[in-house]
């Protein structure tokens, strides 16, 4: 998945995730984690999902947070379909500011996919909007 250039210097978390092949990305650096994604995606060859947190971070509330641009832009320059995903309860099991996890459960909703086929980088808000609003769906409305 993506993460979070910060994360690789985590004794074990850092080592392993970059085993795995997670893609780290530089936030503050938009243009720099466009192509890293880029750079993965054809390392990867077709067929293989990246899995994104739009947020970009954790919510300390549960509340669902702004949505940044990069994995949108990236799904329509490659034209690959989107998967929303909505996770609750994630807070209660890995609150934001630490690494330490607690027992909790966690609902995940699978939503259909949202194509992009056809669609350019001008429709960017558009598929971002769209996204947001199936994912908070099956959120309470509380958090949304």
């Amino acid at each position: 998945w993506v993460m979070k250039q910060e994360l690789r210097k985590i004794p074990a978390i850092g080592i392993g995730c970059e085993k795995a092949g997670h893609i780290f990305v530089e936030r503050r650096n938009p243009k720099q984690a466009a192509q890293a994604i880029n750079a993965a995606l054809k390392r990867l060859g077709g067929g293989i999902g990246i899995l994104f947190f739009p947020e970009g971070t954790r919510s300390p509330d549960g509340r669902l947070l702004p949505f940044k641009k990069g994995a949108f832009r990236t799904a329509i320059e490659q034209q690959i379909p989107l998967l929303p995903i909505t996770l609750v309860g994630t807070r209660d099991v890995m609150p934001a500011r630490t690494l330490r996890m607690f027992p909790g459960r966690v609902r995940m909703v699978i939503h259909p996919p949202i194509e992009t086929a056809g669609m350019t980088v001008e429709q960017i808000d558009e598929l971002l909007l769209r996204t947001r609003a199936v994912i908070s769906s099956a959120m309470p409305a509380e958090l949304r």
